[in-house]
């Protein structure tokens, strides 16, 4: 497998822990739960986007590129994440942000203006709109007029392979860290946007020889059409580390039942399990994508899908800012979760 030959840039120091969870696992009910800790990758308040941009970066260097271009929401784990690598190696980093130019400055929003992004906004909620590659296009023929290059990135789509190395990679550090604990867990549970993490870690743990349930928690996209961008991502990253997949299409095991109103919108569910997991660990949950994971990890319970004998890794995937950003929701409207 061509893993250690892929460029790739450090941004992070790794293993990130894997940490037993015994009071929130009492609450949901299951036998053990251990917590992946994605949220401690230490740039820029952390978050499983910092696996993905070492890969993505890794190919923009050998390109020689100094630019970096990619689109998503304005309130982006990914785009606050990549302002940040950028300028950590000298590049300068250009935001096609789905929303609008009087945003106010929350979240992670704030951050990318702190980190001086370039953002550049398109008026749209949908992320394949053609006018966001038209303006992420425009964006690198400009760089290139001033005789710069310009690398730009979309991990939804034309990226998603690569990213989703990053977490082929992160399987097998989780994969050493449980071959440790002597822990073949039952399940594991984590939230999912644009599929490369859940792709990553499916492909990963199976090339490691896990069997482990990996159950995929949608926060914005209908589960049939997810499903299909995952087993795209899954064949791209084999085709790049050189590798047949082992993956069959019937593993991908995706549930959008916990989406809620929409993307960026919290949910009662998800709100309650920010303040249980605080309560009960001192974990900080967010509403739009842990929280969410945890609710439908929960429902699985008490829905007798995911056995209360079951060992199960919960994958905490980072999203801090989003909490600060629905402050007022969280402790306004969410009573504590009930325990099981």
């Amino acid at each position: 497998m061509k893993l250690s030959a892929l460029p790739r840039v450090l941004l992070t120091r790794l293993p990130t822990p894997l940490e037993e969870i015994p009071r929130l696992g009492k609450t949901v009910g299951v036998h053990r739960l251990l917590i992946k800790r994605d949220d401690l990758t230490d740039l820029a308040l952390g978050g499983n986007k910092v696996r993905k941009l070492e890969f993505l970066l890794g190919e923009a260097r050998t390109q020689r590129a100094d630019t970096l271009i990619t689109t998503a929401g304005a309130q982006s784990n990914f785009l606050r994440l990549t302002a940040a690598a950028a300028r950590r190696e000298g590049m300068t980093p250009i935001l096609v942000v789905r929303g609008h130019p009087d945003a106010p400055s929350r979240g992670n929003l704030l951050l990318m203006r702190v980190f001086g992004a370039d953002i550049r906004f398109v008026d749209t909620d949908d992320p394949y709109a053609p006018e966001t590659s038209a303006i992420m296009q425009a964006a690198a023929d400009e760089v290139q007029t001033r005789g710069r290059r310009a690398y730009m990135m979309n991990i939804a789509t034309f990226s998603g392979g690569l990213a989703a190395v990053g977490y082929v990679a992160g399987a097998f550090e989780l994969a050493e860290q449980l071959h440790e604990r002597g822990v073949e867990p039952d399940h594991l549970v984590l939230a999912v946007g644009s599929g490369g993490t859940y792709a990553g870690l499916l492909l990963g743990l199976r090339l490691a020889g896990f069997k482990t349930h990996i159950v995929g928690v949608s926060v914005n996209i209908a589960a049939p059409r997810l499903r299909a961008m995952i087993a795209r991502h899954i064949h791209d990253a084999a085709r790049l580390l050189d590798v047949g997949s082992p993956v069959r299409d019937e593993e991908i095991d995706i549930t959008d039942a916990h989406v809620g109103p929409g993307y960026s919108v919290p949910t009662q569910e998800s709100l309650a399990a920010i303040r249980l997991a605080a309560a009960t660990e001192g974990l900080m949950f967010d509403p739009i994508y842990t929280g969410k994971a945890w609710a439908a990890l929960a429902h699985a319970v008490h829905q007798g899908r995911i056995d209360r004998d079951a060992t199960v890794v919960f994958l905490h995937t980072g999203g801090a800012p989003n909490l600060f950003l629905h402050a007022d929701t969280i402790t306004t409207a969410a009573p504590l979760a009930p325990t099981a």
